[in-house]
């Protein structure tokens, strides 16, 4: 959270030192001779990284005649509303869309009066190879630390050989803005363990940004772990070491013994699509209310169709036609697959629909990043506050219980969940009907303070 974003006109560097710190730099004492420059912005969530980059984004076309800016972040969806997001409202107020720049759905921004560009890029699919043919002046990496190993070192690579192409522009940089991680990320050994004159490292925390409410740092020690708080709000480059993914799970503090429906809350059904052997669709039922998600069923069976994980909650009394429910679960699972003309949505809701089940369907157009998806989770097992926001009848979920005490990361370096134990798969069902809450939740917050977030 950032606050209103102010126009271009409207923005004040100097009110957050490090904001006006870093523009000074760029701008005036940079020796830009030496090559093109490396920078990182480390910090919390908050401190107001996302409209500096914006605000450099925008004013290095200005300024530069037929400049060519990149915008990156490793999922595109995420990148266009995030980074893409806050240029766009950088910039209305100040400039007029069709009389001093052109935007196309695409993510393309075309200056009139100097023809300088910025458009956008993405590297989910590991197609490294497509930032190749780029010939640019400045770059922009949104979320650095949310790639694993293999990702950055490609990614990267690739890209710092792209910027400084475009030799009558002699102002070339590389910035990249991220929350801290563990030091073993590669992002700390490259920028902060390094020293070379060209790379420069600028660190901020969540109090540096004077317009964010006084409960906005109460509210995010809500949301993280003890440790997870280091890094998000206190800025630090810590190693969190556990042997499991979700450490934070306290068994005692999540247990229920019995649950009763409540019957003025919608029921949340969270879904992950496997069909694999040892994968199995596993299916989430639960309730949130009161701050707390409540984990009472699931439907857990190997080599199912998604019809049958329908079939199976009809069969055993989950599907009320008395009461409301929310789908959740994968994003990818909209998708139509190319044997059938059907996504796994479009086989849910028309099952709901034959049997008179009222349902919303609340899915985003992409999935959480993976390490976002454990740190929010987490967060809600144990936040910095010593609150645990989940709980889990373990005698109707024996799954979801063996998988918060024993998932695991896949050995090798690369930030994957190790999915051949059957378990892992029920709590990614759960981290995303945990995700979608506290994103509705965000906005809602958003809504009634009448600020962008």
């Amino acid at each position: 959270m950032e606050g209103s974003t102010p126009s271009l006109h409207e923005f004040d560097p100097t009110l957050i030192p490090y904001q006006h710190r870093v523009i000074k730099d760029i701008r005036k004492n940079y020796d830009y001779s030496l090559g093109v420059h490396e920078i990182l912005l480390s910090g919390s969530v908050g401190s107001a990284k996302s409209i500096l980059m914006a605000h450099l984004a925008i004013t290095h076309c200005l300024l530069h005649s037929g400049a060519k800016v990149l915008l990156a972040r490793k999922s595109l969806p995420d990148l266009k509303d995030t980074l893409l997001a806050k240029v766009l409202d950088h910039l209305h107020g100040s400039l007029i869309e069709g009389v001093h720049y052109s935007y196309t759905a695409n993510g393309r921004i075309t200056f009139h009066h100097n023809k300088s560009e910025m458009f956008c890029r993405s590297w989910a699919d590991k197609r490294y190879s497509k930032l190749r043919s780029l010939e640019l002046s400045a770059a922009f990496v949104e979320e650095l630390t949310e790639n694993n190993n293999e990702e950055f070192n490609s990614f990267y690579k690739e890209l710092r050989a792209r910027v400084g192409r475009l030799p009558h522009i002699k102002e070339s940089f590389l910035m990249c803005a991220t929350n801290p991680d563990a030091p073993s990320h590669p992002a700390y050994d490259y920028f902060i363990d390094t020293k070379i004159p060209t790379r420069h490292v600028y660190y901020s925390v969540t109090t540096d940004n004077p317009f964010l409410p006084k409960w906005y740092i109460e509210q995010l020690k809500e949301t993280f772990t003890e440790m997870e708080a280091r890094r998000m709000i206190y800025g630090e480059w810590i190693e969190i070491n556990a042997d499991v993914i979700y450490y934070a799970f306290d068994q005692e503090a999540s247990l229920m013994t019995e649950y009763e429906i409540n019957p003025m809350v919608p029921i949340i059904i969270s879904y992950d699509f496997n069909i694999g052997v040892g994968k199995p669709m596993s299916v989430s039922f639960s309730q949130y209310h009161s701050g707390t998600f409540y984990f009472f069923d699931e439907v857990v069976v190997e080599g199912t169709r998604t019809q049958d994980t329908i079939d199976e909650a009809e069969a055993r009394g989950l599907l009320d036609r008395s009461h409301s429910y929310i789908i959740r679960g994968d994003a990818t699972g909209k998708k139509r697959t190319t044997n059938y003309n059907r996504s796994d949505y479009d086989v849910i809701c028309h099952a709901l629909d034959i049997l008179g089940v009222r349902y919303e369907l609340d899915v985003p157009r992409s999935n959480p990043p993976v390490r976002m998806r454990h740190l929010l989770v987490n967060g809600q097992l144990k936040n910095a506050k010593g609150k645990t926001s989940v709980k889990v009848l373990k005698s109707k979920c024996p799954v979801t219980w063996k998988g918060l005490r024993l998932t695991k990361l896949k050995k090798g370096g690369s930030y994957v969940e190790d999915d051949s134990d059957s378990w892992q798969h029920i709590t990614t069902a759960i981290g995303y009907n945990i995700c979608r809450q506290l994103d509705r939740n965000k906005k809602a917050t958003a809504f009634s303070m009448g600020r962008t977030m």
